[in-house]
């Protein structure tokens, strides 16, 4: 069970760095052609842009204002007007051309960084996912990579743009009139304390809202997943309201967020606003001394516009930049949770065994704390069929997962023809042996695709006889399509038995030489198990197999029984030896006999 509850806040990740942000732009040197390219189509975008103020300064001047020869020559007039009206439509042309090359670099980075991710989470031990609800494992693949796009398309680069703007603007200003410039910049000093300030509660805020959020998302996950459940036990409402709660928890704090970031724009209007009237009115003064046309007065306080334009632009985005940029701490947190279950140094491909399987002292814990198993020793020579009973909790499934490197042994060894698993690669490991959990999950797409999922090159022919192997032909060649109808997601529409049947196939389609049935036939009926029984018959000759049932009846021809309790085995031997001794397993079979006699 996941320790990390829908509930639970996850631990504060590591603060954003620039550190973080140069990492992130490492993602776009794939695609640096693009990145200079739209770099460049945005400059070029702005230079147009900063043209045009002037030629209106010298259309007002040289031409209205002036009393030249030209004054009233309508051709020369509309000329002027030409231009200014050719560099605007340059300018759409540019700005169009620059949104498909930036878009189109960001969602390509977006696609790196999401598939890094995923691949890497499924490369996770186990325990990572005991410790997570799967929807806020889910979220990080999702939401937060989400919220990156438009960092990566659009913002990231303007950000840079704006500060190559201002840069050009201030510079343009200065050699207008030096004096009334200085107005300007000194109106950015409260601005800039403000926003050093602002800064520290965005990112705080961001922080809080993304946690609820991703609170919310597990909540919802969970009950997806449980519906039925929900459904049978009439809990809707209750749901419902939980839901309203986690909803509410991330609106109170999305709010608190959101008026911090919008006190941003009321700032900078107010101090935008004074220095364009300590403008007007010390311009004034240099117009009347003349000092100042009426010209070049107009393309400064254009000028003037667009200086404030990219501090604004910067403002507007500066709320998200915190959010998207925080949720980079949860896609790096995860991308750099190193697996518990990884290839040792010199590791080596396991070579085709014959299946001999030893455990030697082995002890194992979960949490590091409490022990599940301690000194578990015991052989499996191959082709042997080797049963573990007893009470839930025991540590039956924990002895096959760590025969797969679900979990790695705390102490001790496993060995496979003496081998030592934690010395070969996970991947040689896997292929040669194969599990059948109980939980049999079925992936959306066809019938012949979930027999095919572990050998993705068998041909259809080898995937009909694995499914014959089993009995499942029998079901599936009575569907509407065959082997080519679709199933959803989880084999909805299929039963129990019929999604079991599946998953046994897909295990003879691996050929394993060591197979572990989890329960498998927990929850077939009568009828089914006895197809399943002639079926492990030919399906388990051969090869080493380690069963776990809670059916005795399943495993009475198993060549050794464990009988699991105390952190170890209590009992071992035949179906006949146990039963002779009247210990642990005596009882277990009485109890079902009785249960069995009793239900009929």
């Amino acid at each position: 069970m996941a320790r990390n509850r829908y509930m639970d806040d996850e631990a504060e990740a590591k603060k954003l760095n620039i550190g973080l942000l140069k990492r992130l732009l490492r993602y776009m040197f794939p695609y640096k052609k693009d990145f200079f390219l739209g770099l460049t189509l945005l400059i070029l975008n702005v230079l147009v842009g900063l043209i045009w103020p002037r030629l209106v300064q010298w259309i007002i001047d040289d031409i209205l204002m002036a009393g030249a020869p030209h004054t009233n020559d309508i051709a020369y007039l509309l000329g002027g007007v030409g231009v200014v009206t050719l560099i605007i439509f340059l300018d759409i042309w540019v700005a169009a051309r620059r949104v498909v090359i930036v878009s189109r670099l960001g969602h390509n980075t977006i696609h790196d960084i999401r598939k890094e991710l995923f691949d890497h989470i499924q490369t996770l031990a186990f325990n990572y996912f005991d410790d997570r609800p799967a929807g806020k494992i889910m979220v990080r693949v999702t939401g937060y990579v989400d919220s990156l796009a438009r960092l990566l398309s659009s913002q990231l680069i303007q950000l840079i743009v704006d500060v190559f703007t201002l840069a050009c603007i201030l510079v343009i200003l200065f050699l207008l009139n030096w004096r009334l410039t200085l107005l300007c910049v000194i109106a950015l000093v409260p601005l800039s304390v403000f926003i050093v300030f602002i800064r520290r509660l965005l990112a705080r805020l961001a922080r809080l809202v993304r946690a609820k959020a991703s609170n919310r998302t597990a909540y919802i996950h969970e009950n997806i997943m449980g519906v039925l459940v929900t459904q049978a036990f009439n809990r809707e409402q209750q749901n419902a309201d939980e839901l309203v709660r986690l909803d509410k928890d991330v609106n109170h704090h999305f709010l608190h967020q959101h008026l911090a970031a919008t006190s941003l724009g009321p700032a900078i209007d107010i101090l935008s606003t004074v220095a364009k009237i300590l403008v007007y009115f010390v311009a004034i003064g240099f117009i009347a001394q003349g000092q100042l046309t009426l010209g070049a007065l107009t393309a400064f306080t254009t000028y003037t516009s667009r200086f404030w334009q990219p501090i604004s632009n910067f403002v507007m985005v500066f709320g998200e930049f915190v959010e998207a940029t925080g949720n980079i701490e949860r896609i790096f947190e995860t991308i750099d949770t190193e697996s518990e279950i990884q290839d040792a140094p010199g590791a080596y491909d396991l070579p085709p065994i014959t299946g001999q399987v030893e455990y030697k002292d082995v002890t194992f814990s979960y949490d590091g704390k409490i022990n599940v198993l301690e000194h578990l020793s015991f052989t499996a020579r191959p082709g042997e069929m080797i049963a573990f009973v007893g009470p839930t909790g025991a540590g039956k499934t924990t002895i096959v997962s760590l025969l797969s490197r679900f979990y790695d042994v705390t102490d001790g060894s496993i060995t496979i023809d003496g081998h030592d698993i934690r010395n070969i690669t996970v991947r040689s490991l896997r292929t040669q042996v194969s599990v059948m959990m109980q939980d049999s999950f079925i992936f959306s797409g066809t019938v012949m695709d979930n027999i095919r999922y572990g050998r993705p090159d068998a041909t259809d022919e080898e995937c009909i006889a694995a499914a014959r192997k089993v009995y499942a032909s029998e079901f599936i060649e009575a569907m509407p399509h065959g082997y080519q109808t679709k199933v959803e997601e989880r084999g909805a529409g299929l039963s129990t038995g019929q999604r079991q049947l599946l998953s046994f196939a897909r295990a003879v389609l691996a050929d394993p030489r060591v197979l572990i049935l989890d329960e498998a036939t927990s929850s077939i009926d009568t009828q089914t198990e006895q197809m399943i029984q002639r079926a492990l018959k030919q399906l388990l000759e051969g090869r080493t197999s380690f069963v776990i049932a809670h059916r005795l009846s399943t495993i009475k021809s198993a060549d050794k029984i464990f009988c699991i309790a105390d952190k170890g085995i209590a009992e071992s031997g035949s179906h006949e030896e146990l039963m002779a001794k009247k210990g642990i397993y005596y009882e277990l079979n009485m109890s079902q006999y009785h249960a069995l006699v009793n239900k009929s």
